[in-house]
């Protein structure tokens, strides 16, 4: 730090403070996020690893690396600075006036095009929301506090930890089933409801409702007066199984919110996305070409090509015919079967191959996986008589608050003010299953399980 002016305390949080430094031998100014390293090894690693991966984004949207060093038992990370602070900073100065649907568009765009870029890296943020993305003078959004991300192994893995802060999280987590980049659609997702309605999407007093609500999928509605397409994306990012969510690549491209976007999204982004079609040069080309060719040219290039055709079947070898008999592999399998079993077959019963019903080379196949709508009971029983905690901050397995109620930053004060007149209700749409080919699933080897834990520190208090 001797190179560096401290100008001011920026921020404070679990993982150390913000300074707001200039360079002793330049004049812009940037943020020094300081972290104390543990003692152990593996602590030292996992603290370096937030410097490493924002080392390595380099995107118009996310906040820009400058350098990183360690001295007197703290990581020091010099990144950009965003003079106008973080979203929710900028959404409770608006109180109760509500942003234009310009501006939410153009903020939402550029929070998708950089949470898009750190997915094609194979990273997940894991903690987005609207306390970590911040503003620039001139407007530009930029996604910051790396603290939380990982790396996955392969462009279909899948992570297990639980990390995250409790408004934002999406079902899976909480329900400590598997996640991917879908998490963090959803998370964006309940930023997006934040800068329509300046409040949270999932709001309760205690654990349990929050999670009975997160895991429903029950949300108060949109404000009328916002666009249908906006409605509609936000009922898909909201959708309780995580294969049926849009993928940020979809939402950009394809979706119907896609058009909204367009004219929010940079030149050089609309030229990388745009889907290839005809030209009207190249059409009035052929225009011409065909115009020129005449009926018996083109009478005599058809007869041409097939008469090709048919000395080249000719040449091919003679069809392959259905055998008149039955299958022997059929018949083996008939003369070893059992007659007792011939009428719950012809029933429609499943075939039981482990009684010696199977085909020969042929394996068992799996039964599918389904999604479970239900509430993860077992969780919801174990956070029955828990302590509140703050909902509006960042939590990994370990750690818990019990000093303060479950009121996140843009909760309101009294009743659950966010519910509103209209009961929450479950549009049952939502929970039909959609495939989205473009989607790509993320794993990573890290065996957590969040019941467990959470059992485990309620038996040690």
């Amino acid at each position: 730090m001797d190179s560096y002016n401290v100008l001011r305390v920026i921020g404070e949080g679990s993982f150390g403070r913000a300074l707001l430094v200039q360079p002793k031998d330049d004049s812009g100014q940037y943020v020094v996020k300081e972290i104390r390293l543990p003692k152990t090894h593996s602590g030292q690693e996992s603290s370096r690893t937030e410097a490493v991966l924002l080392s390595r984004l380099k995107h118009t949207n996310i906040v820009a690396f400058r350098e990183s060093f360690e001295a007197d038992g703290h990581l020091y990370i010099v990144m950009e600075y965003c003079a106008r602070g973080d979203l929710l900073q900028r959404i409770k100065q608006q109180k109760s006036t509500l942003f234009s649907v310009d501006v939410v568009l153009r903020w939402f765009a550029q929070m998708c095009l950089g949470a898009k870029h750190i997915h094609d890296k194979r990273v997940l943020h894991r903690d987005l929301k609207s306390k970590n993305i911040f503003l620039t003078d001139n407007g530009t959004i930029k996604l910051g506090d790396f603290g939380s991300a990982c790396v996955l192994n392969s462009s279909k893995a899948y992570a297990y930890s639980y990390v995250g802060t409790p408004y934002y999280v999406s079902p899976e987590i909480w329900d400590s089933r598997p996640y991917n980049n879908k998490s963090d659609v959803w998370s964006l997702g309940c930023v997006l409801y934040e800068l329509c309605t300046l409040r949270h999407p999932f709001q309760a007093r205690s654990w349990k409702s929050l999670i009975l609500k997160v895991c429903r999928g029950a949300y108060p509605p949109l404000p009328n007066h916002l666009p249908y397409e906006l409605h509609y994306l936000l009922k898909q990012m909201f959708k309780t199984n995580p294969r049926d969510r849009p993928s940020l690549n979809t939402i950009l491209t394809s979706h119907r919110i896609s058009r909204l976007l367009q004219k929010h999204l940079p030149p050089q982004q609309l030229q990388r996305e745009a889907p290839s079609r005809w030209k009207k040069e190249e059409g009035e080309r052929v225009a011409v070409f065909l115009g020129q060719k005449s009926l018996i040219e083109t009478a005599s290039s058809v007869g041409g090509s097939m008469q090709e055709a048919q000395s080249g079947h000719e040449r091919e070898r003679s069809r392959r015919k259905w055998a008149g008999g039955p299958p022997n592999t059929v018949m083996q399998v008939l003369e070893n079967a059992d007659i007792i079993s011939s009428p719950s077959m012809a029933s429609g019963s499943s075939f039981d191959s482990s009684a010696g019903g199977a085909l020969p080379g042929t394996q068992r196949a799996s039964p599918r996986r389904q999604w479970d709508r239900g509430t993860p009971d077992r969780l919801l029983t174990l956070l029955d008589k828990a302590y509140q905690g703050m909902a509006s901050r960042t939590y990994t397995v370990h750690k818990t608050d019990v000093e303060h109620p479950l009121m996140g930053p843009l909760s309101k004060a009294g009743a659950d003010a966010i519910d509103g007149p209209k009961e929450d209700t479950v549009d049952e749409s939502r929970l039909e299953p959609r495939s989205d080919d473009e989607d790509t699933d993320f794993e990573e080897e890290w065996p957590c399980d969040l019941v467990v834990e959470l059992e485990k520190m309620g038996t040690e208090d």
